[in-house]
């Protein structure tokens, strides 16, 4: 929809088609239906209006609220300032005036005004702050504003003075000018007209945020025409000297044949050379971006102070963390430091990199550098970040509630926080958390996606679609919410959508390793193995730095019965990532695959001991136990994680396959999803449904569920549970060959333990034996009873059977439970 909000009115009108609503700051909540007609009227003739494109109600809202505290407080201040106004009701003006302006953009918005033109009685201004209490930083915006009022008057002047033939009419005069103090084109101008290489950097902004209006760079080349330094001694201004190169008139470009380049044309340059190791950095030539720093730093350090290099080699950082290149991070932000030491961003940044390094230590030194430089807010939140790398989560969770308080319009904090509640899988403190954040910073995309990402947690997955659409509207060029909507699609099954919105994310950006690493997975999901794991390779390739694609093609080669080299793989990964408690998982699930039961359960212990908020973990500790028969220690750890984690359907599931086993159905029941499947889980609870039902032998209506969910599932990875399932149904009514094409060819312990029967009551004794071969190379210890009795049966050995048919069922049942949940 489209929307016209208005602060003077304080209304947004809502628009879409010929429909309109109307909705008022004094009810929020009430929406109102208009006509269009009545549209000028409901605005009231206000000049302040903001027409929005395609945008959500809760954006118009949001822009609404800033538009309405920008506009009172405007009102406010003008009473503050106004020195024939009483006393007291200046007091109760100032006394306002903070509540308004939390919100940063508001409070920028309001400081843009304030420097687009002088205060006519400066005495107000002066005397302005000492009517606060408490609050210390707007008191020091109106110093530093009074302050800066002969270098506005300049600015001013200058705007003033331009002609009118630079404009096609006075609508178009005043449009610019409404652009320029929106954009703080006299704000950035007025601060920085004392310093040369600060009024540069000015000048360069107001190029870029003002470039798209008409005749752009004859309206501001003659606007800083008279920042010359003859000029502006001749206004009286203490302003020192300004380089000729920020002269942009012809004239100057004549006296200077060999020009130093003009500070667009360097943003210009700049931005091209940042642009070409950012893509250097996505392909993984890093001999190549190393050279192009070089230049560009190089470059900014002959076209300017240090500061410029400091900004770049800190971006450039962000940008190598952005493909888990921790160490040419790390590099970079060193860098920044030993060109601007007392830089406490850069200091910070520094800090960051060690945190992904897991170098606590080295970080706390540089979060100590970055509060001594000013950074208060970041160090304090650094040091929650610390406690939560090391798996402190509590404490994590402390830490960050104390930088909320201290510091509230920090928004990496409340992000913090709200993670670590994710990681603690406190799910609906952690969406309450990230919605705070989202209103207190709407332009922020990491609450955004948090908060989507939390729904998904929650299972609410169609709110979760809604809420990642919602912030692709709101950031359409950040990657991450498109992304999270494609791996929602993936989680509910819609395995061809997510495809299709994995393969469009990657076309808009080829730096996107979450695209294409989830692209390979919606491919394993499919069933197209051999497509999955090309496509997992091609990514380590150019991502060599991520994790995620490395695991993605450890779990490919398990999919492909690929075990052993399954295994070696991890055992790399591990040694190149060993903070990764993916790698560590799929480490020990293929030694418990492989028949090493006590491997594995060490190699679990030892991830709960590193990890000892990562559910997989704990599950799969939990799983194996299962395994081995521990039924009774199995269902206390399923508990101890429900208690902790009651939404996980994974691990409702786990537990309801133990109760099915152990013939207490009802309670089993309770705990599995209902109605229609589409998540994984959802399908593994369906899965249980149709066991319970083979375990009462009620073999027809057991068939007609399980061959149902064999047709509708969409993970082609999971169809073996069904088509085991059904096979042992036939086997059960001695429907061997049927049992034999519903087997087909997966290479799974319990599938060969399927073998075994179909194919010896068939008589074709020789796949029996080769199946029984491979179970004596590679078989879990709960499966050996079986495959022993089995070989028994059919004389595939010399000893004889010890149990009837009745015993092989409920052993087949037990297994295939067991590998499925």
């Amino acid at each position: 929809m489209d929307a016209l909000v208005s602060g003077q009115a304080g209304v947004a009108i809502l628009v879409q088609g010929n429909e309109a609503l109307f909705v008022s700051m004094d009810e929020l909540d009430a929406e109102r239906k208009c006509s269009l007609d009545s549209i000028p009227y409901l605005l009231n003739c206000a000049n302040d209006v903001i027409e929005l494109r395609a945008v959500s109600k809760e954006v118009a809202l949001s822009q609404l609220r800033q538009a309405w505290k920008f506009d009172r407080a405007l009102h406010l201040i003008l009473i503050l300032l106004d020195v024939d106004e009483e006393e007291e009701t200046r007091a109760l003006a100032a006394e306002s005036i903070p509540d308004l302006i939390t919100d940063q953009r508001v409070r920028e918005r309001l400081e843009n005004h304030l420097y687009s033109a002088t205060i006519p009685n400066v005495k107000g201004l002066e005397d302005a702050p000492s009517f606060f209490l408490g609050d210390v930083a707007f008191p020091a915006l109106l110093k530093e504003l009074a302050e800066n009022q002969k270098t506005i008057g300049i600015i001013q002047r200058g705007w003033d003075d331009l002609p009118e033939s630079l404009f096609e009419n006075p609508d178009e005069r005043g449009e610019f000018h409404i652009a320029a103090v929106h954009s703080g084109a006299f704000r950035l101008l007025a601060k920085s007209i004392g310093n040369p290489s600060d009024l540069s950097l000015a000048i360069l902004e107001c190029y870029t945020s003002l470039k798209g209006l008409p005749n752009h760079r004859s309206i501001l080349g003659s606007w800083f025409a008279p920042l010359k330094p003859e000029r502006i001694r001749r206004d009286g201004s203490n302003a020192k000297q300004i380089d000729d190169d920020l002269d942009l008139e012809k004239s100057n470009r004549e006296r200077y044949p060999t020009r130093t380049p003009s500070p667009f044309e360097t943003f210009e340059n700049v931005k091209k050379q940042k642009q070409a190791i950012i893509s250097q950095l996505g392909k993984g030539d890093f001999n190549k971006v190393r050279k192009f720093v070089d230049e560009l730093i190089q470059f900014q350090l002959k076209s300017g102070k240090p500061k410029y290099a400091t900004m770049s080699l800190c971006d450039l950082a962000q940008h190598a963390k952005n493909v888990c290149n921790y160490s040419l991070q790390l590099e970079f932000a060193k860098r920044a430091v030993d060109l601007s030491s007392e830089d406490g961003w850069a200091h910070g940044q520094v800090a960051d990199a060690y945190l992904c390094l897991g170098r606590y230590n080295d970080a706390l030194q540089s979060l100590n550098q970055a509060a001594l430089y000013g950074e208060l807010a970041y160090a304090k939140s650094g040091e929650a970040r610390i406690l939560w790398g090391q798996g402190h989560l509590e404490a994590a969770l402390v830490s960050y509630n104390k930088v909320i308080s201290e510091y509230p319009d920090e928004s990496y904090s409340w992000n913090g926080r709200s993670e670590v509640l994710r990681q603690m899988w406190r799910y609906e403190e952690a969406l309450d958390s990230y919605e705070n954040a989202t209103k207190r910073f709407p332009s922020d995309s990491i609450a955004w996606c948090g908060k989507a990402a939390t729904l998904k947690d929650l299972g609410r997955l169609v709110d979760a679609l809604r809420a990642y659409s919602d912030a692709i509207g709101r950031f359409p060029d950040v990657a991450v919410p498109r992304d999270g909507y494609a791996d929602v699609l993936k989680d509910m099954g819609q395995l061809g959508q997510a495809l299709d919105a994995y393969n469009e994310n990657v076309s808009l950006s080829s730096e996107d390793s979450v695209a294409r690493c989830g692209r390979a997975e919606v491919l394993r999901a499919m069933g197209r193995s051999d497509e999955a794991l090309q496509a997992y390779t091609e990514a380590i390739e150019d991502f060599p730095f991520v994790p995620v694609p490395y695991c993605g093609r450890a779990e490919t080669l398990r999919d492909m019965g690929r075990l052993e080299e399954a295994l070696d793989y991890y055992q790399q990964i591990i040694g190149k990532f060993p903070s990764d408690p993916r790698a560590h998982n799929g480490r020990a699930n293929i030694m418990k695959r492989l028949g090493r039961l006590s491997d594995s359960l060490q190699a679990y212990d030892e991830v709960v001991r590193k990890f000892p908020y990562d559910i997989i973990g704990l599950s799969g500790r939990a799983d194996l136990l299962k395994e081995l028969g521990k039924f009774r220690d199995a269902l206390d750890a399923y508990d101890a994680l429900i208690k902790r984690n009651p939404i996980s359907l994974a691990l409702r599931n786990a537990k309801a396959s133990i109760l099915v086993v152990l013939q207490r159905y009802d309670e089993a029941q309770r705990l599995l999803a209902t109605g229609t499947p589409e998540t994984r889980e959802d399908w593994i609870s369906y899965h249980i449904r149709g066991m319970i039902l083979l375990k009462k032998d009620m073999l027809s209506p057991a068939i007609r569920h399980l061959k149902k969910g064999l047709e509708l599932i969409p993970f082609a990875d999971q169809r073996k549970y069904f088509q085991n399932a059904l096979a042992i149904a036939t086997l059960r009514q001695d429907q061997y060959y049927e049992a034999t094409q519903y087997i087909g060819g997966s290479r799974e312990s319990i599938t060969d333990a399927l073998r075994i029967h179909a194919f010896g009551g068939l008589k074709r004794l020789d796949q029996a034996s080769q199946a029984y071969t491979r179970l004596l190379q590679v078989c879990p210890p709960n499966l050996v009873p079986l495959r022993n009795e089995l070989a028994a049966k059919y004389k595939l050995t010399g000893s004889l059977p010890s149990h009837d048919g009745r015993w092989i069922f409920e052993q087949e049942c037990q297994n295939v439970l067991l590998e499925a949940a």
